[in-house]
């Protein structure tokens, strides 16, 4: 066109413009002679336009227009004498610089996007007053640019024009002649890496190996044992239970079996209980509101099954009904049927409340109180006049083995507004229970709690209110607490409240406040709520480098839900003179507990919570702001036994602003658990009708993935009843994957890793805290060593914590590896737990039989590829695909990096994984159990890699084959592709018979309890799959040799 003509013949128009003018005019400012467009006025008036796509090209269009017209003036010089006559321009130099304004930035541009280094260009410059530059370009391969200039610059640039056209016809320059992506310019290693990561999964089985497992099928036909197993199933009797077992009941007191008083019995026991009552007189301690209320609480339970006492904070209603229900039905000569049940919301307010009342009632009547929580029970001596405190869990268990509460009058639910998914599952057995057993009585009881929602729930029962009694407290919110300290208030900030809101608390400004309290304010005990026990550490650490707290004139106690029953008593105890107690504590402390020298209460206005997306099948532990609910029950911890402060560490119209109480539990939190405990107590009831009748119903959607979410796992089957394997899990008191992983391991014969394993999701034995986590991630690196396994550190951590005999070297071990031995023993408790568990569901006779590693039952506990096969037999579909190589969202291609995938979409490493940045990884995919999601992103926190042959052969699953015109088979999981396996027809056809061959002989053992018939065949069958997984290589399609394409568009390849 015309303009691109103009630019051919004068290719630097405004500089030549400019210099023709001036010396011809003999002047260098020629403000008064060009203006905005292109306007002469000499020789004469000459105005020219020009157009472009920006203001400088069309400001250089003009220009060159203008010396056209003015080389045909005799008045003016000719152009070329007003140059070096030696010059020519190049039309291909020329043609590059109108597309290239700026071609050496651009050039420069490109390398460094392409290779990261400007090593790759070379501009060499020689000639007089005629330069002429030599460009070397070493990439995409080598090429040379030569261009001449008057100046070295401009030959430079007249060099880079004409090696950005040719960037250009090699398609290295997007539409706008801008640098592509650094992923675009590598596009061809990309698609090579693509083409690796497609490639099938293949196994090489060792000729002799294979030959052995061919022939164990040849002696046990795949499908005999298949046709065994139906067999069996036909003739299964539709109750197949023992018949003892339907009168099996077992004491909700003792946990012995039930056996009903006879006349005698109960006649001769109540005058002994009576007389006892009579004789010791036991006292009641300070008198409390509730003892005016004594005749009103018990004629409600007289004339009601149901009854809601709304006790305020400070009325005495946990330590004083259960006593007056006790003594009441003593003294009526009825001690021997009067039993009650107490449930707390925690461990350590069931035991402190236990030996509260046990205290007050005296020597002689201490035998009538006990408490049961998870890992310690002390019961009452007998049944009859007796008084049981524990948590709600622990009494959803008893429920399971006597349903209707035979033998139990009373069942006191404490602290209900907590609103927990077990006090709400509670809550709606419970109304089941007083339909079948009409002697029981249930007492709700709560101080902050919607009280008529409750006593709607049951059908209006009555509801007795109790006032209160707190000596004053006075409360003070964020801007009293800075006006005091002599701080300034920060702005104000009007901030919307929701539960998805993530609020961190000010560690610095808690511990500063903590200072304050103890320099200038009057003695007494202090106790600070915050929201985890990261909090609590740092707090803690905080207080310790002050200088104020290095005389030793306080006692910093911390207090969690993790702890031991032991270690959290510690904190009722008085601290010598002088001394100030500070207790650094979670809402474990907010009900039913009464330190009692409390003066100071600091209320960081938070708390963790969880929140489950059923989209993404992941839970997020997130920092929320508490309810007026808990800040009333937190701040009246202050005035109990002496007027106190409360200090609240948020402004006063956040108060306002936040929900009246908690949001239940059962709304934002898996259901899997919940489900198999409704399937127990009524097993003919669908999932979404018996949640649809608890207090407050989860969402329907909720309820059907997680039942699905049971079904994928073989725990439920299609009409939702729960499968041989899904009664063995429903005896395991943890989630429902991890049950499944502990059933597996006692049928595999290495149950104590696995117990080791499950203990450890539960509690983690690390000292972690925020100032040692690279020491916590140095120890998992050396004790994991070249397993790549999670798992398999935390059964390293505790077998060798186990054999090491003498204190010494104990806490040696322990500071070598940033240990907790409170959380190692805790843990030992756990696995003691889950041993008798697993000899409740008949796959052992001794729970002591799966501790000890000689025993049967770890045969192949050493074999670790087997114990990472059955721990992803138990969490799938928790499956990871690894790939190496990533494309940053800006487009820069990373050849090292690793990226992992779930089902659900992309997921990180947390960084408490053991590997977590590990470049080794001996497999392509790992297995997992927790992830968290946190600021939009989903971590995991545990993983182990997974041997390809194990999970073909060890999924319950079923499998998609696909036929290919080459002779191999194409196998792959249900759903996704995360794997693909390719087999010779006949090795797919020994894997398949060994795979049924294994599912036969699971379904045979769970069917069977402690079944010896299969015993020599099926010890052959897991010895040749343990040889399988050791001489096979798990790193078929190695990681390091796939590169991830994830974030690539189609397009732009």
């Amino acid at each position: 066109d015309r303009c691109a003509d103009l630019l051919l013949e004068f290719p630097q128009p405004k500089n030549l413009l400019f210099a023709t003018l001036s010396r011809s005019l003999g002047l260098s400012d020629l403000s008064q002679y060009v203006q905005a467009t292109v306007t002469l006025h000499w020789p004469e008036r000459i105005e020219t336009e020009g157009f472009g796509s920006r203001k400088v090209e069309a400001e250089r269009h003009a220009a060159a227009a203008a010396l056209r017209k003015l080389r045909v003036r005799p008045c003016v010089m000719r152009l070329k004498e007003q140059f070096n006559p030696t010059l020519t321009f190049d039309p291909a130099v020329i043609e590059a610089l109108s597309v290239f304004p700026k071609p050496k930035a651009l050039l420069g541009s490109i390398i460094q996007v392409a290779t990261s280094s400007n090593r790759l260009l070379q501009y060499r410059t020689t000639g007089g007053k005629v330069k002429t530059c030599e460009l070397t370009v070493r990439w995409p391969e080598e090429m040379t640019f030569t261009a001449d200039g008057r100046r070295r610059l401009e030959a430079e640039s007249n060099a880079a024009a004409l090696a950005c056209l040719r960037f250009k016809e090699l398609k290295l320059l997007d539409e706008q002649n801008n640098p592509l992506t650094h992923a675009r310019y590598h596009q061809q290693e990309v698609r090579e890496a693509g083409e690796r990561h497609r490639r099938p999964c293949r196994i090489q089985i060792p000729t002799d190996l294979e030959r052995r497992v061919q022939e164990y099928l040849t002696q046990n036909p795949v499908e005999a044992e298949v046709q065994k197993l139906w067999d069996e199933e036909e003739q299964r009797p539709v109750h197949h239970d023992d018949d003892d077992d339907d009168d099996l009941i077992t004491d909700a007191i003792t946990g012995k079996r039930y056996r009903a008083l006879r006349h005698e019995e109960a006649e001769s026991l109540s005058d002994h209980l009576l007389g006892l009552w009579m004789r010791a007189g036991p006292g009641r301690g300070a008198e409390l509101p509730v003892d005016s209320y004594k005749e009103s609480v018990l004629e409600a339970v007289r004339s009601s099954q149901v009854v809601v006492i709304a006790g305020e904070t400070g009325c005495g209603k946990t330590t004083r009904i259960p006593r007056f229900l006790l003594e009441g039905q003593v003294r009526r000569g009825e001690g021997a049927e009067c039993n009650i049940l107490v449930t707390q919301p925690r461990r350590i307010s069931a035991v402190s409340v236990a030996h509260r009342v046990a205290q007050e009632m005296g020597p002689a009547l201490r035998h009538c109180v006990g408490y049961q929580v998870r890992l310690e029970s002390r019961p009452p001596e007998r049944s009859g006049g007796a008084l049981l405190f524990l948590t709600v869990g622990v009494l959803l268990r008893k429920l399971q083995s006597n349903p209707g509460l035979q033998g139990i009058s009373h069942v006191i639910v404490d602290e209900v507004h907590e609103r927990d998914v077990n006090t709400d599952l509670l809550l709606a057995l419970l109304l089941s229970s007083i339909k079948n057993n009409p002697d029981l009585r249930v007492l709700l009881m709560s101080a902050t709690g919607d009280t008529q929602r409750l006593s709607q729930y049951f059908g209006r029962c009555p509801v007795v209110h109790v006032p209160g009694f707190m000596h004053p407290v006075q409360a003070r919110f964020l801007e009293e607490v800075l006006t005091e300290m002599g701080r300034p208030t920060p702005p104000r900030r009007d901030r919307e409240v929701s539960s998805g809101e993530d609020v961190a608390p000010d560690l610095d400004l808690v511990a500063d406040v903590i200072e304050h309290i103890h320099s200038n304010r009057e003695p007494g005990a202090l106790l600070c709520f915050l929201p985890g026990w990261q909090d609590i550490k740092a707090v803690q650490q905080k207080l310790e480098e002050k200088a104020a707290f290095r005389s030793g004139s306080q006692l910093i106690l911390p207090l969690h839900s993790s702890m031991a029953v032991t270690e959290q008593q510690t904190v009722f105890q008085r601290p010598p003179d002088g001394q100030r107690k500070i207790v650094l504590t979670t809402n474990i402390a907010e009900t039913s507990i009464t330190i009692d020298d409390i003066v100071h209460v600091l209320d960081a206005g938070c708390q963790k919570e969880q929140n489950y997306d059923t989209r993404t099948k992941v839970s997020g532990l997130n920092t929320v702001w508490i309810s007026q609910a808990n800040v009333t029950q937190r701040r009246g911890r202050a005035g109990r036994c002496q007027p106190g402060h409360s200090y609240h560490l948020f402004p006063r119209k956040q108060l306002d602003r936040m929900a009246v109480f908690p949001v239940p539990e059962i709304l934002r939190t898996p259901l899997e658990s919940v489900i198999i405990q409704a399937k127990i107590h009524c097993p003919h009831s669908k999932a979404v009708d018996f949640l649809a009748q608890v207090l407050d119903s989860p969402d329907s959607q909720a309820v059907r993935v997680a039942v699905k979410n049971l079904m994928d796992i073989g725990v439920l089957d299609a009409a939702e009843n729960l499968t041989p394997l899904g009664e063995r899990v429903a005896c395991m008191s943890c989630d429902p994957r991890l049950g499944k992983a502990l059933v597996l391991s006692a049928l595999f014969s290495c149950a104590l890793p696995v117990l080791s394993v499950a203990a450890c999701l539960t509690r983690d034995p690390f000292y972690n805290s925020m100032q040692n986590r690279a020491l916590v991630s140095k120890a998992k690196a050396a004790l994991s060593g070249s397993s790549c396994s999670d798992h398999l550190v935390f059964s390293r951590v505790v077998q060798s914590w186990k054999e090491l005999q003498g204190r010494e070297s104990k806490q040696e071990f322990l500071d070598k590896y940033t240990l907790s031995g409170a959380s190692l023993r805790f843990i030992h408790g756990l696995m003691q737990q889950f041993g008798e568990n697993l000899c409740e569901a008949g796959l052992l006779d001794a729970s002591a039989e799966c501790l000890r590693l000689s025993s049967g039952l770890n045969r192949h506990s050493q074999q670790e590829q087997l114990v990472k096969a059955v721990l992803i037999a138990g969490l799938y579909p928790h499956l990871i695909q690894v790939k190496r190589g990533t494309v940053t969202k800006g487009g820069r291609y990373r050849p090292e990096n690793l990226s992992y995938r779930t089902e659900s979409g992309p997921v990180l490493l947390h960084r408490s994984s053991a590997n977590r940045g590990n470049p080794d990884l001996s497999s392509r995919w790992l297995t997992f159990f927790s992830a968290v999601k946190s600021n939009g992103q989903v971590f995991i926190r545990d993983s182990s890699v997974v041997h390809p042959l194990a999970l073909l052969l060890l999924t319950d699953c079923d499998l998609s084959e696909r036929g290919n015109a080459r002779p191999d088979h194409s196998v792959l999981l249900p759903g996704h592709s995360l794997i693909r396996w390719e087999f010779s027809p006949h090795v797919w056809e020994l894997l398949w018979d060994l795979r049924t061959s294994l599912q036969a002989m699971i379904h045979r053992s769970l069917r069977h309890r402690r079944s010896t018939s299969g015993g020599c065949k099926d010890s052959e069958l897991v010895a040749l799959l343990v040889e399988l997984l050791n001489n096979t290589d798990p790193a078929s399609g190695s990681v390091q040799e796939e590169i991830s394409t994830e974030n690539i568009r189609s397009d732009s390849l």
